[in-house]
């Protein structure tokens, strides 16, 4: 039988082994951290941490995965209509943004161009959602699927590039100034913005 205090106490630890690691990305590049330095910010053991995690890659996904999963939170409460795609786009950047902010991680990933994968899922993941209420009837040709996969990656590139910037510049913009940025550009293109 489980014993409930024990599986508090260990997703309490799981907890701070991760607020330990995002803590010291502020300090330094991920990947010089250490199992020790987390061990001693945490006051646990390495046996523990060993525990949760089989390295520290292990536990980069767990909290990548993590992220992502809370995203998706904010996907599912939003209700998506055309009548409202800037709202649930802007909703859905600004909680992008307000994460990147208070994570020390995804700012070092995103300031050394480390990110570019975590912001990839990040943006599959919102096209995810989109397609799953988009119009049954429209055929997926493979010119379609084409024209999407360039759509998509055109995206992700952009919004790479402003969440670099931002995190460069010690994220001094608000996430909602730079989330109202990212839903321009994502729903309007770049086109209405270049004087010709």
């Amino acid at each position: 039988m489980n014993n409930p205090s024990k599986d508090i106490r260990y997703a309490q630890t799981e907890e701070d082994l991760l607020t330990a690691f995002d803590l010291l990305c502020r300090e330094k590049d991920p990947a010089k951290i250490t199992v020790a330095e987390i061990s001693k910010k945490t006051g646990v053991t390495r046996s523990t941490f060993y525990n949760h995690y089989q390295d520290m890659l292990q536990l980069i996904e767990t909290l990548e995965n993590r992220i992502l999963n809370d995203l998706r939170g904010v996907l599912v409460m939003l209700q998506p209509g055309s009548e409202q795609p800037e709202k649930l786009t802007r909703t859905y950047f600004s909680a992008l943004c307000r994460y990147v902010k208070k994570s020390g991680f995804l700012i070092r990933q995103l300031k050394t161009l480390e990110g570019a994968e975590f912001v990839g899922r990040a943006m599959s993941l919102l096209h995810e959602y989109v397609r799953e209420f988009a119009d049954s009837e429209i055929t997926e040709t493979p010119a379609r699927v084409q024209f999407q996969s360039y759509l998509l990656s055109y995206t992700i590139g952009g919004l790479f590039g402003i969440l670099h910037k931002w995190a460069s510049e010690e994220c001094n913009d608000s996430p909602e100034a730079v989330a109202s940025l990212l839903t321009r550009f994502y729903l309007n293109g770049v086109s209405s913005f270049i004087v010709f």
